[in-house]
């Protein structure tokens, strides 16, 4: 009896010791791979199947390791050691984190446009479109830098899962025809055809005027479904436009353009005929002895739906005499593009000089030199301009599944029956 009970305690030590050993090893050689948190705030699950058992909350940017996946789900190890499964398309990979630093790393460099407003909470996406995940929040009233914008489709295609379904194993075609054929071995008989109605004759007569027979009805669906298809691909893409904004503690991101409202002064914005004020600037203080200080505004306006950046341009300067705005320059049916510089203001000038870059009728680019003297706007010159290229030309691929399932061990029966072992002892794998 005794020897039992030593037997008994050995073997509940071995197998103590090779499960701690076992999880030792696992920390570090169950790693697939690296990703980082892409939402604001993603919730860390234990189970799939349970949606209410969070574990622990992750921030943005966050860097996790991948040690499972089922299908397009993972199952990552945070930083502080909790588990748990997310789903991959709210993860980034490596190349897609080094893109989105080098990224606000350029935005952080890029001039303002003007400040902009929102008057409710609005989400900073990574990308611009509706799919991509929003990794901040503008709150309500608050201010940001516009710095660049971009018309993307409203309705893009939906996110597909990197991983569905294994493929099937490739079959040479001597084990295709003897599957088939024991396929047809195993099948029960045929049964017999069915007997034709009694009044089969009356059935096959001619049919009556003015009805259609099954296979007119069915050419008729089909050619419908056709003109169906061939109606929906003729639409025109709806297009939206998206602004790159830069918030107070320099976090870069795009936003929806029609919530955010340019933070010109209403007695000047009241003069857009419809238009988006697109960027504006300040072109010098004016003393008033009446209505007190004022500024002269220079602003971009545009009409919505275009790829470039403005169709016209404004100056606006304040009449001491008359104690209102009025235009000193405007040039409308313009290609125009930021960004828009205006020189500094010297205290001892009473000019200021601003440059704007347009795509003339002969497809080159150009950017003209202005000086606003206080009263009037004079062309000072013209050069031409190369633009620069978009940083979005490579983009990095998302994380991919199928690499991880790739890096994942075989389980073989000794495995399977180690994961239960430890799943009836510790609850978990």
């Amino acid at each position: 009896m005794r020897q039992l009970l030593r037997l008994a305690l050995i073997s509940a030590l071995l197998v103590m010791l090779l499960l701690a050993i076992q999880g030792c090893a696992n920390q570090s050689s169950d790693v697939l791979g690296e990703a980082y948190v892409a939402p604001a705030t993603l919730n860390l699950r234990r189970e799939l199947a349970q949606k209410n058992s969070v574990v622990a909350v992750l921030k943005y940017g966050e860097r996790v390791a991948v040690i499972d996946v089922r299908r397009r789900f993972v199952k990552i190890r945070a930083a502080n050691g909790a588990e748990g499964w997310v789903d991959s398309l709210q993860l980034l990979s490596t190349e897609q984190m080094e893109q989105i630093r080098k990224n606000n790393q350029r935005a952080l460099t890029l001039p303002s446009e003007g400040a902009a407003t929102v008057y409710e909470a609005l989400n900073i996406h990574l990308d611009p479109s509706r799919q991509s995940p929003a990794f901040a929040r503008i709150p309500e009233g608050g201010s940001v830098a516009v710095l660049e914008h971009q018309l993307q489709p409203k309705t893009a295609a939906p996110a597909r899962p990197t991983l569905v379904f294994d493929r099937p194993q490739q079959l040479s075609r001597r084990q295709r025809r003897e599957r088939q054929s024991r396929n047809k071995s195993n099948l029960p008989p045929l049964p017999p055809p069915p007997k034709p109605p009694a009044n089969w004759q009356e059935l096959s007569a001619e049919r009556i005027d003015g009805s259609e027979s099954t296979a007119d009805l069915k050419a008729n669906k089909d050619k419908d479904l056709v003109e169906k298809k061939a109606a929906e691909l003729k639409k025109p893409v709806v297009l939206e436009d998206w602004t790159l904004v830069r918030t107070k503690s320099n976090q870069c991101g795009w936003v929806l353009s029609r919530n955010l409202t340019m933070s010109i002064p209403d007695e000047v914005a009241q003069y857009a005929e419809g238009k988006r004020i697109t960027s504006y600037f300040d072109l010098g203080a004016v003393n008033d002895d009446v209505k007190g200080l004022k500024h002269n505004w220079l602003w971009t306006t545009a009409a919505g739906g275009e790829s470039y950046d403005f169709d016209a341009w404004r100056v606006f300067l304040w009449n001491r005499h008359r104690h209102r705005y009025e235009t000193s320059y405007r040039q409308r049916d313009v290609e125009g593009y930021f960004p828009v510089h205006v020189d500094p203001q010297d205290a001892s000038a009473t000019s200021r000089t601003f440059e704007l870059i347009t795509k003339d009728d002969d497809g080159k680019f150009r950017r003209r030199s202005y000086l606003f003297d206080g009263t009037r706007v004079h062309l000072a010159g013209t050069e031409d301009y190369r633009p620069s290229a978009s940083a979005a030309a490579n983009k990095p691929g998302a994380l991919d599944t199928n690499k991880l399932q790739a890096k994942m061990p075989r389980s073989g029966w000794f495995k399977r029956q180690w994961t239960a072992l430890k799943r009836r002892v510790f609850g978990s794998d």
